[in-house]
């Protein structure tokens, strides 16, 4: 008597190994191919500020994002180095400690590693665009811009807003599309506004 057993035979042909094992670059295709090579950086930053009625800054942030576009050809390894120069000349902190980056999230293309060592962000990027990391730093940054507001009032049912807004950026930076909002009593009848630069409307 024999014994007999079915097996199924295994093809080697379509089987994969999870690129885990053999460190493949999941996010970006091979052959890849331009007849010029380009990168393009933005980094794009929004400033919170919480100022009482004094005018002295309670809570002050940077939310940042930088985000790349890329046209580069075969498999190209990028280096990207952070400078603390310019925020050290905001904060007037001692330039021989580090900025710390608080809520950081990499892109998975990203060697942590890398960053953790010397704070160079190393990356084999994606095809075109995306974003490379994300940031958050809690430190005492001056307002881009100082309000200062003044109320009088005249009688029971007509009162008097002078604001003042002062740009404290450097003369070289421009600010585009500022608009300031004045909160004014639901019932507020027949405003009237008076500026020396730019416009004010009641909506």
């Amino acid at each position: 008597r024999y014994i007999t057993q079915q097996g199924n035979k295994l093809d080697t042909g379509k089987s994969k190994v999870p690129t885990t094992v053999t460190n493949a670059v999941s996010w970006r295709s091979e052959g890849i191919k331009y007849k010029k090579n380009e990168v393009f950086i933005d980094v794009i930053e929004s400033v919170n500020l919480l100022v009482n009625s004094n005018g002295s800054v309670l809570l002050s942030e940077i939310v940042g994002s930088v985000k790349l576009k890329v046209f580069l050809s075969g498999m190209p390894e990028l280096r990207l180095g952070l400078n603390d120069r310019v925020l050290f000349e905001l904060t007037g902190r001692n330039k021989n400690k580090t900025v710390e980056l608080e809520d950081v999230k990499f892109h998975q293309c990203v060697r942590l590693s890398r960053f953790e060592n010397d704070r160079t962000i190393s990356f084999i990027p994606p095809d075109g665009d995306f974003e490379l990391m994300s940031y958050r730093l809690n430190t005492q940054v001056k307002p881009l811009i100082w309000i200062e507001s003044v109320i009088e009032k005249f009688s029971h049912s007509r009162l008097e807003i002078m604001v003042k807004a002062k740009g404290q950026f450097k003369k070289q930076s421009v600010a585009n599309n500022v608009e300031i909002s004045v909160p004014v009593p639901s019932d507020a009848d027949s405003p009237k506004f008076k500026t020396s630069v730019g416009s004010a409307k009641y909506v």
